[in-house]
């Protein structure tokens, strides 16, 4: 009786067949699926910023624009990456190698622009701190009084920027501390992968 897991011919030596590498972990659901993308594509900057970015921009001709783009490239390209992701279960920069190695500088820009992405979308400002101005002693702060609470805010609180270039600045250790422990519940959440990245996901 020949052995099933071996290949060979009578007189020869017999190869074991190597096995196949073990399947990646994998969505318990379609439903979970579909969360998850959904919230990774809707966030604070969809709901917030855009409006206003679409205002600045030209208003109707900017959105008639984006639209058509939008239904023309960006979701089309967007569905073929997921399906192709999904069917080989790779990442996005194994997605696009699929195809060709040759576009897997898409996978790779697209990884580089979520990562600088993910640096500054962990830090949301308090809003009480964007409507008024501080007060110091009895007096408002005048360089606030001249721009707006929100200018205020980001540029001396939040980026404490200084006043000029030749001039490095100080240590900001709240941001700092701020970034360190969102990204240490990013990690805690991330660092089973898919198994934990769901449920944080779905929270």
């Amino acid at each position: 009786m020949e052995n099933q897991g071996s290949v060979g011919y009578v007189g020869e030596e017999i190869q074991p067949v190597p096995s196949e590498p073990a399947a990646r972990a994998g969505w318990n659901t379609k439903m979970e699926y579909i969360l998850a993308q959904v919230g990774l594509c809707v966030g604070f900057g969809n709901i917030w910023r855009f409006p206003y970015l679409c205002h600045q921009n030209g208003g109707g001709s900017f959105l008639l624009l984006y639209v058509l783009l939008l239904l023309t490239v960006g979701i089309p390209l967007f569905f073929l990456e997921l399906a192709t992701g999904q069917a080989i279960r790779q990442g996005s920069i194994g997605a696009w190698k699929f195809f060709s190695p040759r576009l897997a500088g898409i996978g790779y820009s697209s990884c580089v622009v979520c990562f600088f992405a993910a640096l500054y979308y962990n830090l949301l400002p308090v809003p009480s701190a964007l409507e008024h101005c501080p007060v110091e002693g009895n007096v408002t702060v005048p360089e606030c009084k001249k721009s707006s609470p929100t200018s205020y805010f980001w540029y001396r609180k939040a980026l404490d920027i200084t006043d000029s270039i030749d001039e490095t600045g100080t240590f900001n250790p709240y941001i700092v501390g701020s970034l360190l422990a969102a990204w240490t519940l990013v990690c805690l959440g991330m660092f089973k992968g898919i198994k934990t990245s769901v449920k944080v996901t779905l929270l």
